[in-house]
């Protein structure tokens, strides 16, 4: 089909990088798109390597700083519709607020359909959310969740069909070719050593400090044990969790990592996976990549994590505010390799069966066409 046949979609990016997991999702999301029928124009507010990697793909992009909502620009708002005119836009496909209150004021003007992706749960302590939570789904046509759990956070629009569920997904064959590392040899580990990953930035929202906490619990039992901190941290609040740690006296058992970008690799290296979130999470993508590297999955009843992981087959799922009960789960699978053997292979066989990314894809491309047919 010609260029000028395809139906041009505007995406939204929130960051330049590729760090983070909704990042690396939009990505993989425009990169598999069928080519044939849509082609992708994606608006990033700054350079870096998010726009250098569509650019090798090639995928049209623009640089244009956004404004924030306490500096609202008209000339901003122009500078928006000039780029849908210019562009024949045909469907917006946002995944921030900001970007969504701007970008639909535009798409509303022009009668063009807006699609909002919904990555994260709510966060209570953020007043401004809330309020735009209410009034921006009257600017979109559609509300993408990446779980059933995101519901509870636009309550009032379950009866209407603007709320559709499109779980986050990975790229099985990709993530199959990544080649394991010898991570115990690179951090001068004996082979055998446990070792339990903790992937996420450190903050406030991944609970690192609550993790640290349930170990504490069990700190006796970690003789041969480290685990593993990896992404980038919060400047204050790694300094606090590490003097939590001095004061526990379980800093030995920590190795920070910092942010790795051959994170496939490093989690088929590990022997499983403690996700201690405490709010925000939507779906997070690392525990579909620990599961595809057949790792059990320890993680908290927050957003998506309950539908990703099957508790009790392929890793557990315990409360948010339960440390007893964090670190009574990984005692249990650290005193039992068959139980991490069998609830991996249980994992992986999850991910083939629901979250793989050739069928996310084909969801919201569906979800495309409904749009263009039937807004």
């Amino acid at each position: 089909m010609p260029k000028e046949k395809r139906v041009n979609i505007l995406y939204f990016s929130s960051f330049g990088t590729l760090k983070g997991g909704g990042q690396r999702s939009l990505y993989y999301l425009i990169r598999d798109l069928n080519k044939k029928i849509f082609n992708p124009i994606v608006i990033c507010p700054e350079d870096g390597e998010f726009i250098s990697s569509l650019k090798e793909i090639g995928v049209d992009t623009c640089v244009i700083p956004f404004k924030r909502l306490r500096k609202f620009s008209i000339k901003f708002i122009l500078t928006i519709y000039n780029l849908y005119k210019e562009k024949n836009i045909s469907i917006v496909h946002t995944d921030d607020p900001i970007q969504t209150f701007y970008a639909g004021i535009v798409a509303y003007i022009s009668k063009i359909p807006l699609i909002w992706h919904i990555r994260v749960s709510e966060d209570h302590n953020n007043k401004i959310n809330k309020v735009l939570d209410r009034a921006l789904p009257y600017l979109c046509n559609r509300l993408i969740l990446v779980s059933k759990a995101l519901e509870t956070r636009f309550h009032w629009l379950k009866s209407s069909k603007k709320l559709t569920i499109i779980h986050n997904a990975i790229n099985l064959k990709e993530f199959d070719k990544s080649p394991p590392i010898l991570l115990k040899d690179e951090l001068g580990l004996t082979k055998n050593i446990i070792l339990i990953a903790c992937v996420g930035r450190i903050e406030e929202m991944k609970g690192q400090k609550h993790l640290a906490k349930a170990i504490s619990k069990i700190a006796d039992y970690l003789e041969n044990v480290k685990i593993l901190l990896i992404g980038e941290a919060d400047p204050e609040y790694y300094h606090s969790f590490k003097s939590l740690l001095q004061k526990l006296n379980i800093g030995h058992l920590f190795l920070y990592l910092g942010h790795r970008k051959d994170i496939f690799s490093i989690i088929k290296g590990i022997d499983f996976l403690v996700l201690p979130s405490q709010f925000g999470e939507g779906l997070s993508r690392v525990i579909l990549e620990a599961m595809a590297a057949y790792k059990p999955v320890i993680t908290t009843d927050i957003g998506g994590n309950k539908e990703a992981v099957a508790d009790g087959v392929t890793g557990f799922v315990v409360s948010h505010k339960d440390e007893n009960a964090l670190a009574s789960t990984i005692k249990t699978l650290l005193e039992n390799s068959e139980k991490r053997a069998g609830m991996g292979i249980a994992g992986r066989k999850r991910v083939e069966q629901f979250f793989t990314l050739d069928k996310n894809v084909k969801k919201i491309e569906e979800e495309y066409v409904k749009i263009l047919i039937s807004p």
